[in-house]
């Protein structure tokens, strides 16, 4: 396998990861976004994959993982950029009023 190739499976692979989590519920800390994000533009820059093969994933990973109203917004959205896109835990009143 080429390089380019192989760094395409496992963006592919870490792509889905972060709408699979996502889709669990389960909590996606801001330094594992960032390095996905910099395995992008290292991606890029290196010619390994193009924008629009990136921004695909993207797209692919929402409709797979989460919903086709989020696929959409990552079609509407220009810039390559993961957003968060998980459920806000529930807040209750506290028991203490003064």
């Amino acid at each position: 396998m080429s390089t380019a190739k192989d760094f395409c499976a496992q963006l592919s692979e870490k792509i889905h990861g972060f709408f699979s989590d996502q889709q669990q519920g389960l909590d996606i800390p801001p330094a594992q976004l960032y390095r996905l994000e910099g395995f992008i533009e290292a991606g890029l820059l290196a010619g390994f994959v193009l924008e629009s093969e990136v921004k695909q994933m993207f797209i692919d990973g929402a409709e797979q993982s989460l919903s086709t109203e989020i696929a959409d917004f990552y079609r509407r959205d220009y810039r390559l950029i993961l957003h968060m896109h998980m459920n806000e835990a529930p807040v209750y009143p506290s028991s203490n009023t003064s």
